[in-house]
C-alpha cells in the first residue's frame, strides 16, 4: 500500500513503497529475482477480475471533452480513464510541469496545474531531442511523456535526461504501446514494451515505481493487424474488456526518488 506524506514545493502526495531491490544500488542490472520481484509487487496485483471488467459498461458521460473518442485509438481511452481514476485518488497536483510531445493530450484536463511547460521534438530538433535533451529549468514537479518511447533509438538514455530535469519527488507519467503496427517509419524502434519491461527501465533509470497498468483485448488486437489502423471504441464489440493475455498499452507512474 501507498503511505501518503506532505511534500513541499511539490505534489501533494508522494508515496513510499515497502521494500526495495537490491538491486537498486546498480539499478542497470536486475537478476531473475528481481525481474520476479517487480513483475509480483508492481504488476501481478493490478491484474484483477475487477479491473478485467471495470469499463466492461464503458462510461461515455466522460466522452464529452473537446477531445472526442470517436476517431481515436482505443487503446488511449482507459489509460486516460485510469490516469484520471489515479489523480483523483492520491489528489496529485502540479505547480510546474514539463509536456513532452504531448500538448493535446486529454490527461492533461485531469491533473491541476499551475503552469506547463510544452516541448515538441519538432520545433527544435537540436535542444529537444531526448537523447541530448537541453532544457533551461531542471525543477518540474510532473512530467509527462505518451506514445514516446518506441520512436527513440535508446530509451534508457531518454529517461534518464528526463530524470534530470525533475526535481526531487517530482513525477514522470508515460504511456507506452506493448503492441502496435509500425508506424511514423523510419522512427519506429519498438513494437511496445510490457509492463514489467517498463518497470525495469523506470528503474534502470532511477526512478522508482508508483503505479503501473495495461490494458489488452484479442478483438482489439486482431482488428488493428487485419486492418492496419487503430480501432476506436465504436469498432469493437466489447472493448472496455481488459484481456491482460492480450496486452495492448501499459502506462506507469514513477517518481524521482534521490535516495537511490
Amino acid at each position: 500500500m501507498f503511505r501518503r506524506v506532505r511534500a513541499k514545493e511539490s505534489f501533494l502526495c508522494l508515496f513510499i513503497l515497502p521494500g526495495l531491490l537490491h538491486a537498486m544500488a546498480s539499478p542497470t542490472y536486475f537478476t531473475n529475482f528481481d525481474i520476479e520481484h517487480i513483475f509480483y509487487t508492481y504488476v501481478k496485483p493490478y491484474q484483477t477480475d475487477e479491473f478485467a471488467r471495470r469499463y466492461a459498461v464503458l462510461p461515455l458521460e466522460k466522452n464529452n471533452l473537446s477531445w472526442r473518442w470517436e476517431s481515436k485509438d482505443f487503446a488511449r481511452i482507459v489509460p486516460l480513464l485510469e490516469f484520471e481514476r489515479f489523480v483523483k485518488e492520491h489528489k496529485l497536483i502540479s505547480n510546474k510541469a514539463l509536456s513532452l510531445n504531448s500538448p493535446n493530450d486529454p490527461e492533461w484536463n485531469a491533473i491541476p496545474t499551475q503552469s506547463i511547460n510544452y516541448i515538441n521534438y519538432a520545433d527544435d530538433i537540436e535542444n529537444y531531442d531526448l537523447h541530448n535533451l537541453q532544457l533551461t529549468d531542471c525543477d518540474y514537479d510532473f512530467v509527462m511523456i505518451n506514445n514516446t518511447l518506441e520512436h527513440v533509438y535508446n530509451p534508457l538514455l531518454c529517461l534518464q535526461n528526463i530524470y534530470k530535469y525533475l526535481k526531487s519527488e517530482g513525477i514522470i507519467y508515460l504511456l507506452v504501446p506493448v503492441n502496435s503496427i509500425p508506424h511514423d517509419t523510419p522512427y519506429h524502434y519498438y513494437t511496445g514494451f510490457t509492463p514489467t519491461g517498463l518497470c525495469a527501465l523506470l528503474m534502470s533509470a532511477g526512478f522508482r515505481i508508483l503505479h503501473v497498468g495495461s490494458w489488452g483485448n484479442y478483438e482489439y488486437l486482431e482488428r488493428m493487424y487485419k486492418t492496419r489502423n487503430w480501432p476506436d471504441y465504436r469498432e469493437l464489440s466489447e472493448p472496455g474488456l481488459n484481456d491482460f493475455n492480450h496486452p495492448v498499452s501499459t502506462w506507469a507512474f514513477a517518481i524521482k526518488d534521490n535516495a537511490f
